[in-house]
């Protein structure tokens, strides 16, 4: 690990990161929390603290496995476009001339009720969040209702769960407001159409491969599961057990290949597939996408449009959003153009370019928003910066 002020980090402050957020585990809101820092290709900052598994007093280490679930979207979104770089698709292709179940869409209007889309679904709705498509959690109880009918999650496999979903009506009409849903699902079922291949196959060929992500899975091989953390969950400010390692669904019997949200990593993988995106596309000698497909993807895909209603305070309002990231597109100066994304259960990532600035945290805590960490952590990194 180079020294911090080697590349203007300050090692006071982050002495002073480590105690403010090591006081969540001591204070018992968090089993563990693990964070680095890279600055200019650097690694100034790796810290471990608190423990994988509270209850029988197991210690979290360096090489942990976490659930990242959201931080998946990322990569996924990565994998399709490889395929765009290929010429397989093109942005504003119409989502059904690869998946012809979505050419007769519809959408749930809280006045008429269920009626005929006048626009259809492209591919770049699906990057951004722009589709209609959501989790069914919505404003619209009549629609989520008819999201927790179709039991999803209850498909034999990927396509069994997207044909489902393309059954199912949209929020608004494609391409006119933003909704965080299953569309980073859609995007990998696309991946196994165009590829020809699964998408856990595809991924790991192309992008865990060949950047050395060896630690991230769809499914946990047994022999690695010492190192899986237990997942926790608060409940009148008491942290009890929601999964443990031995009966985690990444773990047993995977059928359904989730690209929105199916992988576990390690900070040092996940730190591996962050350098590529810093570096352009590029990771020693691999190149995974073009510098100018890394620049279209976080750039910000919102402007046109006409309405952005952020769902589950994911982001606020002055965040844009590009093709699988959220884009600080309207903060103060020194954060504008900064990308990341995080996962259900805490964990996080921003890469900021301007000032050559990776900075990641891994929790495993659920619900983790009323601990305000995300904010925390980005204003203490930010303060070290000298």
């Amino acid at each position: 690990m180079q020294k911090p002020e080697s590349v203007g980090i300050s090692s006071a402050k982050l002495k002073e990161l480590n105690t403010k957020l090591h006081s969540f585990v001591n204070n018992k809101q968090l089993a563990g929390i693990q964070t680095a820092i890279i600055r200019k290709n650097k690694l100034v900052h790796f810290n471990t603290y608190g423990f994988s598994n509270v209850e029988e007093n197991k210690p979290l280490k360096n090489n942990s496995i976490f659930r990242i679930f959201s931080m998946t979207k990322p990569i996924t979104s990565v994998g399709l476009m490889m395929l765009y770089e290929q010429e397989k698709f093109k942005l504003d292709d119409p989502l059904y001339k690869y998946i012809p179940e979505f050419k007769n869409i519809s959408i749930y209007d809280e006045n008429s009720g269920i009626i005929k889309a006048k626009r259809h679904i492209r591919i770049i709705d699906l990057l951004r969040h722009t589709s209609g498509i959501s989790y069914g959690r919505t404003q619209n109880k009549s629609l989520n209702d008819l999201y927790r009918n179709a039991h999803l999650r209850n498909s034999k496999n990927l396509r069994e769960m997207i044909l489902k979903l393309a059954k199912l009506p949209l929020s608004f009409e494609p391409g006119t407001n933003w909704e965080y849903g299953y569309s980073t699902d859609v995007c990998g079922y696309l991946i196994e159409v165009l590829s020809g291949k699964k998408l856990d196959d595809f991924l790991y060929s192309n992008i865990l491969k060949p950047l050395r992500m060896d630690d991230t899975h769809f499914q946990l091989p047994k022999h690695k599961i010492d190192r899986f953390t237990v997942g926790y969950r608060t409940i009148n400010g008491k942290l009890l057990v929601s999964e443990t390692p031995e009966e985690s669904r990444f773990v047993n019997d995977v059928h359904i290949i989730n690209g929105g949200g199916g992988l576990v990593s390690t900070t040092k993988d996940y730190l591996q597939f962050c350098k590529m995106l810093i570096n352009r596309g590029k990771l020693n000698d691999t190149q995974i996408l073009k510098t100018e497909t890394i620049a279209l993807m976080t750039k910000d895909h919102l402007k046109e449009v006409r309405k952005f209603t952020p769902r589950l305070r994911l982001m606020p309002r002055e965040t844009g959003f590009g093709l699988g990231f959220s884009i600080a597109s309207k903060s103060p100066n020194k954060e504008r153009g900064v990308y990341g994304w995080g996962g259900a259960v805490g964990t996080y990532f921003r890469i900021d370019p301007e000032r050559e600035l990776i900075y990641i945290m891994m929790i495993q805590l659920s619900p983790y928003r009323q601990l305000g960490l995300r904010q925390k952590f980005q204003q203490l990194v930010n303060n070290s910066i000298l």
